[in-house]
């Protein structure tokens, strides 16, 4: 064999190598025997539910791997949920006051715990060996429970209001109920028809004494107008100059007016004579003379 043969076959051995090398450190990497190489701690989480949660199941940290599911669900003594043992990769630091949950990846996918950290920052961590307090995440078997209890109140629902159907068909929509209902009806549109009426009669009520009041009203105003009239004819007759407030206020001429119109009435134009003067002078009572002093005896 030469040397470019044995070159050659050397070049090939050394490519071997290396691609057996690359594919053992993949199998260390993704297989289980690098799961063998990693090392641990324990620490148990309770949770009240964890239905297809099983034994290798992936513990997540904001969506990385950080461990698994060491073991299945266990119930406890008390009864009142079950303890999931974790195996969480020693490099990793829990905070303490971190939330463990059932999750699932979308509605059919596997189970696995999802962790998630506390807003502020963390003073301590979780310690190996710790129990924690866990809870559950909705998944397609809870939705599906859900909606079989949301169905049972529905069929509850809908056999109440078919009973109260039925009573309705027959008490309230029974022949009598008609009857009564129709009768009702005419008596309102009776009742209606006689208020119509009634009201046109109010209206032409209202018309009339509006009408009423509108005529008071322009009586009332030419009552005031007649009275102001007067006034103003009482007031110049007493304050003028004419022959009216002059008969008014001189008494003297009054009386001669009054001795010539009871003249005339008596003598007339023709045989006129002043017999109303003689009248009122033997009307006037006559004075009795004073007796003189020391007079005869």
């Amino acid at each position: 064999m030469n040397r470019s043969e044995r070159g050659l076959e050397f070049k090939v051995g050394i490519f071997v190598f290396m691609g057996l090398a690359m594919l053992g450190a993949l199998v260390v990497q993704f297989g289980r025997l690098g799961e063998g190489l990693k090392t641990y701690y324990p620490i148990v989480v309770r949770f009240p539910d964890a239905s297809g949660l099983l034994k290798g199941s992936d513990v997540l940290l904001a969506g990385a791997k950080i461990g698994k599911v060491s073991g299945g669900p266990r119930m406890v003594p008390e009864g009142n949920g079950v303890d999931v043992p974790l195996k969480i990769y020693s490099y990793i630091k829990i905070p303490d006051g971190s939330k463990f949950s059932v999750g699932s990846s979308g509605l059919l996918g596997d189970r696995f715990v999802n962790v998630v950290m506390p807003a502020q920052h963390p003073n301590k961590f979780i310690a190996p060996n710790s129990h924690i307090n866990g809870a559950r995440e909705g998944g397609l078997d809870d939705i599906t429970r859900e909606g079989s209890a949301l169905m049972t109140d529905l069929r509850g629902t809908v056999q109440k209001i078919d009973t109260a159907m039925d009573r309705l068909n027959k008490d309230m929509l029974s022949p009598e109920t008609a009857e009564n209902f129709k009768s009702s009806m005419q008596h309102l549109n009776e009742t209606t028809e006689a208020l119509a009426q009634s009201s046109k009669k109010i209206d032409g009520v209202i018309d009339s004494a509006d009408s009423a009041m509108a005529s008071i009203k322009k009586d009332a105003d030419d009552l005031q107008n007649a009275i102001a009239d007067a006034r103003k004819v009482f007031q110049s007759a007493t304050q003028g100059r004419g022959l009216l407030p002059t008969l008014l206020s001189d008494q003297e001429l009054s009386a001669n007016l009054r001795a010539l119109i009871a003249n005339l009435r008596a003598h007339g134009v023709l045989f006129y004579r002043d017999s109303a003067a003689k009248i009122d002078m033997n009307a006037r009572p006559q004075a009795k003379p004073t007796p003189k002093s020391g007079g005869a005896r």
